[in-house]
């Protein structure tokens, strides 16, 4: 899982571009200079939620990259897999704020359900790394 969760991130950086390129999970409207305006949603400027996240993952990729290649002896087997889960699912909770709601019922939400089902996954990161530290002898989660 460490090694598939690297080339997933990749995965998730070209899903999101084709996203932005489809006009698919626009992000709310704004006036920040960097808006977008989706000419097949509407002529409203809105944050380009599906570039934040992509940019995000890429950075994600990168960051698994030089884990995975330059620290692979010094971390534990699922470090990267758990910090996979953990990056990626703080950058989808943290990015649906911008986004436009993809149901109706999630309006009256406090928080929407993509960022409840993001929950689980970096708690289960947390969980991963933290058991496979104590698993190997480790009191704490190694340092890079």
């Amino acid at each position: 899982m460490d090694r598939l969760v690297i080339v997933v991130a990749l995965s998730a950086f070209f899903i999101r571009i084709g996203n932005l390129f489809n006009s698919e999970i626009i992000g709310k409207p704004t006036n920040v200079a960097w808006a977008f305006i989706f000419e097949r949603v509407d002529m409203i400027p809105r944050h380009p939620a599906q570039l934040y996240e992509a940019i995000s993952y890429l950075i994600i990729f990168g960051i698994l990259w030089f884990l995975y290649k330059k620290k692979i002896e010094k971390v534990q087997q699922g470090f990267v897999f758990g910090s996979f889960l953990i990056m990626l699912f703080s950058v989808r909770f943290l990015v649906e704020f911008v986004k436009e709601n993809q149901e109706t019922f999630e309006n009256t939400m406090i928080i929407n359900m993509g960022q409840i089902l993001s929950i689980p996954f970096i708690l289960i990161g947390v969980i991963l790394m933290i058991s496979k530290s104590k698993q190997n002898g480790d009191k704490e989660i190694p340092s890079l």
